[in-house]
Protein backbone atom coordinates (compact mmCIF):
# COMPACT_ATOMS: atom_id res chain seq x y z
CA UNK A 1 0.00 0.00 0.00
CA UNK A 2 1.16 3.55 -0.76
CA UNK A 3 2.79 4.98 2.38
CA UNK A 4 1.38 8.44 1.63
CA UNK A 5 -2.17 7.06 1.49
CA UNK A 6 -1.60 5.10 4.70
CA UNK A 7 -0.35 8.24 6.45
CA UNK A 8 -3.32 10.23 5.16
CA UNK A 9 -5.64 7.47 6.37
CA UNK A 10 -4.40 7.75 9.95
CA UNK A 11 -4.40 11.56 9.88
CA UNK A 12 -7.99 11.58 8.65
CA UNK A 13 -8.94 8.98 11.27
CA UNK A 14 -7.48 11.02 14.12
CA UNK A 15 -9.01 14.27 12.87
CA UNK A 16 -12.44 12.66 12.57
CA UNK A 17 -12.08 11.08 16.00
CA UNK A 18 -11.43 14.44 17.67
CA UNK A 19 -14.23 16.20 15.81
CA UNK A 20 -16.87 13.55 16.51
CA UNK A 21 -15.68 13.11 20.09
CA UNK A 22 -15.94 16.83 20.83
CA UNK A 23 -19.32 17.22 19.11
CA UNK A 24 -20.84 14.19 20.84
CA UNK A 25 -19.22 14.87 24.21
CA UNK A 26 -20.51 18.44 24.43
CA UNK A 27 -23.99 17.07 23.71
CA UNK A 28 -23.58 14.58 26.57
CA UNK A 29 -22.28 17.31 28.87
CA UNK A 30 -25.30 19.44 28.03
CA UNK A 31 -27.62 16.55 28.95
CA UNK A 32 -25.62 15.76 32.09
CA UNK A 33 -25.86 19.32 33.43
CA UNK A 34 -29.62 19.75 32.96
CA UNK A 35 -31.37 20.43 36.27
CA UNK A 36 -33.24 17.42 37.61
CA UNK A 37 -36.71 16.98 36.19
CA UNK A 38 -36.22 19.50 33.37
CA UNK A 39 -35.75 19.08 29.64
CA UNK A 40 -33.48 20.90 27.23
CA UNK A 41 -36.35 23.09 26.07
CA UNK A 42 -37.41 24.29 29.51
CA UNK A 43 -34.30 24.32 31.73
CA UNK A 44 -32.58 27.53 32.72
CA UNK A 45 -28.87 27.65 31.93
CA UNK A 46 -26.73 26.54 34.86
CA UNK A 47 -23.11 27.34 35.60
CA UNK A 48 -21.77 24.19 33.94
CA UNK A 49 -24.32 23.76 31.17
CA UNK A 50 -23.06 24.81 27.71
CA UNK A 51 -26.55 25.24 26.27
CA UNK A 52 -27.30 25.49 22.55
CA UNK A 53 -24.77 28.27 22.00
CA UNK A 54 -22.04 26.28 23.75
CA UNK A 55 -22.84 23.15 21.76
CA UNK A 56 -22.70 25.13 18.52
CA UNK A 57 -19.45 26.91 19.38
CA UNK A 58 -17.73 23.71 20.48
CA UNK A 59 -18.56 21.98 17.20
CA UNK A 60 -17.72 24.97 15.00
CA UNK A 61 -14.41 25.69 16.69
CA UNK A 62 -13.12 22.12 16.77
CA UNK A 63 -14.20 21.65 13.14
CA UNK A 64 -12.25 24.74 12.06
CA UNK A 65 -9.16 23.64 13.98
CA UNK A 66 -8.98 20.02 12.84
CA UNK A 67 -9.93 20.90 9.26
CA UNK A 68 -7.23 23.56 9.00
CA UNK A 69 -4.68 21.03 10.31
CA UNK A 70 -5.66 18.03 8.19
CA UNK A 71 -6.83 19.36 4.82
CA UNK A 72 -3.40 20.58 3.64
CA UNK A 73 -2.11 17.02 4.09
CA UNK A 74 -4.99 14.69 3.29
CA UNK A 75 -7.64 16.66 1.40
CA UNK A 76 -10.28 14.38 2.89
CA UNK A 77 -12.27 17.06 4.75
CA UNK A 78 -13.18 14.75 7.68
CA UNK A 79 -16.61 14.11 6.17
CA UNK A 80 -17.62 11.08 4.05
CA UNK A 81 -20.24 13.18 2.26
CA UNK A 82 -17.61 15.68 1.09
CA UNK A 83 -15.17 12.90 0.22
CA UNK A 84 -17.84 11.22 -1.92
CA UNK A 85 -18.64 14.57 -3.52
CA UNK A 86 -14.99 15.04 -4.50
CA UNK A 87 -14.97 11.53 -5.95
CA UNK A 88 -18.22 12.24 -7.83
CA UNK A 89 -16.63 15.27 -9.50
CA UNK A 90 -13.39 13.37 -10.24
CA UNK A 91 -11.35 15.38 -7.73
CA UNK A 92 -9.96 12.26 -6.03
CA UNK A 93 -9.57 8.64 -7.11
CA UNK A 94 -11.92 5.82 -6.15
CA UNK A 95 -9.28 4.10 -4.02
CA UNK A 96 -8.40 7.28 -2.14
CA UNK A 97 -12.06 8.16 -1.58
CA UNK A 98 -12.78 4.70 -0.18
CA UNK A 99 -9.83 4.78 2.22
CA UNK A 100 -10.52 8.31 3.45
CA UNK A 101 -14.26 7.72 3.94
CA UNK A 102 -13.46 4.51 5.80
CA UNK A 103 -11.02 6.39 8.04
CA UNK A 104 -13.63 9.03 8.81
CA UNK A 105 -16.27 6.47 9.75
CA UNK A 106 -13.82 4.48 11.86
CA UNK A 107 -12.73 7.68 13.60
CA UNK A 108 -16.36 8.30 14.51
CA UNK A 109 -16.72 4.78 15.90
CA UNK A 110 -13.57 5.19 17.99
CA UNK A 111 -14.97 8.47 19.31
CA UNK A 112 -18.04 6.55 20.43
CA UNK A 113 -15.76 4.09 22.22
CA UNK A 114 -14.11 6.97 24.07
CA UNK A 115 -17.53 8.25 25.10
CA UNK A 116 -18.43 4.78 26.37
CA UNK A 117 -15.69 5.02 28.99
CA UNK A 118 -16.07 8.73 29.73
CA UNK A 119 -19.72 9.11 30.76
CA UNK A 120 -21.99 7.07 32.98
CA UNK A 121 -24.48 4.78 31.26
CA UNK A 122 -27.50 6.83 32.29
CA UNK A 123 -25.98 9.98 30.76
CA UNK A 124 -25.16 8.16 27.53
CA UNK A 125 -28.68 6.76 27.27
CA UNK A 126 -30.25 10.15 27.97
CA UNK A 127 -28.05 11.88 25.41
CA UNK A 128 -28.17 8.96 22.90
CA UNK A 129 -24.35 8.85 23.01
CA UNK A 130 -24.41 12.40 21.63
CA UNK A 131 -25.81 11.10 18.34
CA UNK A 132 -28.03 13.42 16.29
CA UNK A 133 -31.65 12.30 15.91
CA UNK A 134 -34.85 13.75 14.54
CA UNK A 135 -36.38 15.69 17.43
CA UNK A 136 -39.87 14.41 18.34
CA UNK A 137 -40.79 17.93 19.50
CA UNK A 138 -40.26 19.17 15.94
CA UNK A 139 -41.48 16.01 14.19
CA UNK A 140 -43.93 14.17 16.50
CA UNK A 141 -44.38 11.27 14.09
CA UNK A 142 -41.46 9.54 12.40
CA UNK A 143 -43.27 9.22 9.08
CA UNK A 144 -41.96 9.34 5.55
CA UNK A 145 -42.77 13.04 5.50
CA UNK A 146 -40.80 13.81 8.65
CA UNK A 147 -37.82 11.81 7.36
CA UNK A 148 -37.85 13.79 4.13
CA UNK A 149 -38.21 17.03 6.09
CA UNK A 150 -35.22 16.14 8.28
CA UNK A 151 -33.21 15.11 5.23
CA UNK A 152 -34.07 18.45 3.60
CA UNK A 153 -32.69 20.29 6.64
CA UNK A 154 -29.47 18.28 6.50
CA UNK A 155 -29.31 18.77 2.72
CA UNK A 156 -29.59 22.56 2.91
CA UNK A 157 -27.10 22.98 5.73
CA UNK A 158 -24.56 20.59 4.20
CA UNK A 159 -24.84 22.61 0.98
CA UNK A 160 -23.97 25.72 3.00
CA UNK A 161 -21.05 23.94 4.67
CA UNK A 162 -19.60 22.86 1.31
CA UNK A 163 -20.11 26.36 -0.10
CA UNK A 164 -18.26 27.85 2.88
CA UNK A 165 -15.34 25.47 2.36
CA UNK A 166 -14.92 25.61 -1.40
CA UNK A 167 -16.26 29.10 -2.03
CA UNK A 168 -12.90 30.52 -0.94
CA UNK A 169 -11.02 28.42 -3.52
CA UNK A 170 -9.44 30.78 -6.03
CA UNK A 171 -6.49 30.51 -8.39
CA UNK A 172 -3.88 32.04 -6.13
CA UNK A 173 -1.18 29.48 -6.67
CA UNK A 174 -0.49 25.88 -5.81
CA UNK A 175 -1.16 25.00 -2.24
CA UNK A 176 0.23 22.39 0.14
CA UNK A 177 -2.42 20.02 -1.14
CA UNK A 178 -3.36 19.84 -4.82
CA UNK A 179 -7.06 20.23 -4.01
CA UNK A 180 -6.54 23.29 -1.85
CA UNK A 181 -4.75 26.38 -3.23
CA UNK A 182 -2.38 28.41 -1.09
CA UNK A 183 -4.12 30.69 1.38
CA UNK A 184 -7.58 29.26 0.67
CA UNK A 185 -7.43 26.19 2.88
CA UNK A 186 -7.09 28.17 6.11
CA UNK A 187 -9.83 30.67 5.30
CA UNK A 188 -12.08 27.83 4.07
CA UNK A 189 -11.60 25.94 7.33
CA UNK A 190 -12.56 28.89 9.51
CA UNK A 191 -15.37 30.04 7.25
CA UNK A 192 -16.83 26.55 7.39
CA UNK A 193 -16.37 26.51 11.17
CA UNK A 194 -18.44 29.68 11.41
CA UNK A 195 -21.02 28.17 9.05
CA UNK A 196 -21.19 24.98 11.11
CA UNK A 197 -21.74 27.01 14.29
CA UNK A 198 -24.67 28.81 12.67
CA UNK A 199 -26.06 25.54 11.31
CA UNK A 200 -25.99 23.91 14.75
CA UNK A 201 -27.72 26.93 16.29
CA UNK A 202 -30.50 26.62 13.73
CA UNK A 203 -30.88 22.86 13.32
CA UNK A 204 -29.75 21.26 16.58
CA UNK A 205 -33.35 21.37 17.92
CA UNK A 206 -34.58 19.86 14.63
CA UNK A 207 -32.18 17.13 13.50
CA UNK A 208 -29.13 17.59 15.71
CA UNK A 209 -27.30 19.24 12.78
CA UNK A 210 -25.00 16.38 11.83
CA UNK A 211 -24.07 17.50 8.28
CA UNK A 212 -21.64 14.60 8.32
CA UNK A 213 -22.34 10.83 8.16
CA UNK A 214 -19.33 10.13 10.40
CA UNK A 215 -20.66 12.52 13.06
CA UNK A 216 -23.88 10.50 13.06
CA UNK A 217 -22.61 6.97 12.52
CA UNK A 218 -19.94 6.81 15.23
CA UNK A 219 -22.16 7.62 18.23
CA UNK A 220 -25.27 5.92 16.84
CA UNK A 221 -23.40 2.65 16.30
CA UNK A 222 -22.56 2.53 20.01
CA UNK A 223 -26.08 3.60 20.91
CA UNK A 224 -27.40 0.65 18.89
CA UNK A 225 -24.99 -1.75 20.60
CA UNK A 226 -26.21 -0.75 24.06
CA UNK A 227 -29.89 -0.18 23.28
CA UNK A 228 -32.89 -2.51 23.05
CA UNK A 229 -35.22 0.13 21.56
CA UNK A 230 -37.48 -0.61 18.61
CA UNK A 231 -39.67 1.42 16.25
CA UNK A 232 -39.14 5.18 16.31
CA UNK A 233 -36.73 4.83 19.20
CA UNK A 234 -34.42 2.43 17.39
CA UNK A 235 -31.09 4.25 16.86
CA UNK A 236 -31.14 3.62 13.09
CA UNK A 237 -34.82 4.50 12.56
CA UNK A 238 -33.93 7.91 11.11
CA UNK A 239 -30.78 6.82 9.26
CA UNK A 240 -32.15 8.14 5.96
CA UNK A 241 -31.92 11.71 7.27
CA UNK A 242 -28.20 11.46 8.05
CA UNK A 243 -27.15 9.59 4.93
CA UNK A 244 -29.28 11.03 2.12
CA UNK A 245 -29.34 14.60 3.44
CA UNK A 246 -25.59 15.24 3.85
CA UNK A 247 -24.50 13.21 0.79
CA UNK A 248 -26.96 14.84 -1.60
CA UNK A 249 -26.33 18.24 -0.01
CA UNK A 250 -22.58 17.85 -0.48
CA UNK A 251 -23.01 16.84 -4.15
CA UNK A 252 -25.32 19.81 -4.75
CA UNK A 253 -22.86 22.11 -2.97
CA UNK A 254 -19.99 20.74 -5.04
CA UNK A 255 -21.93 21.32 -8.26
CA UNK A 256 -22.67 24.88 -7.18
CA UNK A 257 -19.03 25.63 -6.31
CA UNK A 258 -17.31 23.82 -9.18
CA UNK A 259 -19.79 24.50 -11.99
CA UNK A 260 -21.53 27.76 -11.10
CA UNK A 261 -19.77 29.86 -8.46
CA UNK A 262 -16.20 29.16 -9.57
CA UNK A 263 -16.46 27.60 -13.05
CA UNK A 264 -13.18 26.57 -14.56
CA UNK A 265 -11.50 25.99 -11.20
CA UNK A 266 -10.01 22.50 -11.06
CA UNK A 267 -7.67 20.43 -8.99
CA UNK A 268 -4.56 18.66 -10.19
Amino acid sequence: MDKKLLRDYFIELVGSLFFVLTAAAVTCVNAMTLPAGQTAGTAALTLHQPGLLGVALAQGLVWAVVLSLTVPVTGGFLNPAITLMLWFFNRISTVRAAWLAGAQLLGGVLAGLCLRYTFADNILQTAHFGAPHVNPLAYPFLSRGSLWAGAAVEFALTFLLVFAIFGSKHDDGAGPHSAWPAGAWLSGAWLSGAALTACVLVAFPLTGAALNPARWFGPVAWEALTSTSTGRHHPFADAFVYLAGPILGAVAGGWWCFKVYLPGQSTK
